[in-house]
């Protein structure tokens, strides 16, 4: 489904590496009416990252400030009022903590009531797991949080969190993630190719991760039932798909250490996940916090049994089809794995197809980027 664009909206995001914000920014832009892409504006407060590239092959023009590439801080600020002066904005949306305190500083250089709306993307379980610099925006924006017109979470626990830490509550909004069932689903051709290209056979078992290293992901957990599930199914293979997620990072090599090598398959960033996921026969997700994951989402749209941790609204988007364990728990988790291993192909089928079935059913993409653009015509309406 493909949704109209007409306001000038200038999008901040901390960056546009590979990560579910990111993701979700390029999902909603690529979704615009053909030709209207130029009305859509991005700045990446650090560098291009993966998806500037991807973005401008849509229309959409992308600044980077270079903050954390030897580009001061007073410089960037400069340049972000360049870019605004430039623009000329009618709304502004800041996406994560840092991006969303650039779009009300962005906002005050617009020289007129342009409404700011801050876009947050996870969880705040314990906000002394944070970078320190991280903690001091944080608590930046709680102060700040009445003055944006709108503050979106895309998950419900994201929100109860956040204003349960000082947020204004009458500023808050969720829009949850949607997904592209045609784009997301089960593909025998693909599966084939993947597996073959993997080595694996019919029987293989593989079940399958995907996403960057990053502490908050909790990739030792993960690793640790791995090698316990591992042990107790011999069918059972492994694959990783994400940067830095192979023994060559230090915070992981034990863990690696531990998993029959050939068994396991570490196979970096990847373009084509849609058609990998297809090769999964199960998934994990073993993150410590998390808003939405988009992988979730795109896990089950694929068909897949699913196991994540009890972690924002993992639980809700399962929905009883699939298997929610504590975080950090390497022994339920290792349990949960072997269980969905131990059931018959038309059994895990049968979890999977339900799976699917409620993605189709209440996370549809065209709901996501109708609940966007019904808060930007408010928001701008408002001004009018």
């Amino acid at each position: 489904m493909k949704t109209d664009c007409s306001q000038r909206i200038l999008h901040i995001i901390t960056g546009l590496e590979t990560g579910g914000a990111e993701r979700s920014l390029v999902n909603l832009l690529a979704g615009t009416l053909p030709g209207e892409g130029d009305r859509a504006h991005v700045v990446s407060l650090g560098g291009r990252g993966h998806y500037a590239p991807v973005l401008e092959a849509h229309g959409v023009p992308v600044d980077s400030l270079g903050i954390g590439e030897g580009v001061s801080l007073a410089s960037a600020v400069r340049h972000l009022r360049r870019i605004v002066r430039r623009a000329r904005p009618e709304l502004i949306q800041g996406w994560m903590y840092h991006g969303s305190l650039a779009a009300s500083v962005a906002g005050m250089f617009a020289g007129r009531r342009v409404p700011v709306a801050w876009n947050i993307r996870q969880s705040l379980y314990d906000i002394g797991t944070e970078k320190t610099g991280t903690r001091w925006v944080i608590r930046a924006l709680t102060r700040l949080s009445r003055r944006p017109r709108a503050i979106v979470y895309n998950s419900h626990q994201a929100r109860a969190h956040h204003e349960d830490f000082g947020f204004a509550p009458a500023r808050g909004v969720v829009i949850v993630n949607g997904f592209d069932a045609q784009r997301w689903r089960p593909d025998a051709q693909r599966r084939r190719a993947v597996r073959g290209a993997l080595g694996l056979g019919d029987d293989d078992l593989l079940l399958g991760f995907v996403g960057r290293y990053h502490p908050i992901k909790d990739v030792p957990t993960f690793l640790d039932a791995c090698a316990r599930a591992m042990a107790a199914e011999r069918r059972l293979h492994v694959a990783l798909v994400g940067e830095g997620l192979n023994e060559e990072n230090p915070a992981l090599a034990s863990g690696f250490a531990r998993l029959p090598a050939e068994r396991v398959h570490m196979l970096g960033r990847r373009s084509d996940i849609e058609a990998v996921m297809a090769a999964f026969d199960l998934f994990c997700l073993s993150s410590a916090s998390e808003g939405f994951p988009n992988v979730l989402g795109e896990a089950m749209a694929t068909g897949l049994p699913c196991i994540a941790t009890d972690v924002g609204d993992c639980a809700r988007v399962l929905g009883g089809h699939g298997r929610i364990v504590p975080p950090g728990d390497a022994a339920t988790m290792a349990n949960s794995i072997s269980e969905i291993c131990q059931l018959t192909t038309e059994e895990r089928q049968a979890i999977g197809a339900a799976a699917r079935q409620r993605i189709v059913d209440n996370y549809g993409f065209g709901a996501t980027l109708d609940a966007n653009r019904a808060l930007y015509d408010t928001l701008t309406k408002r001004d009018a």
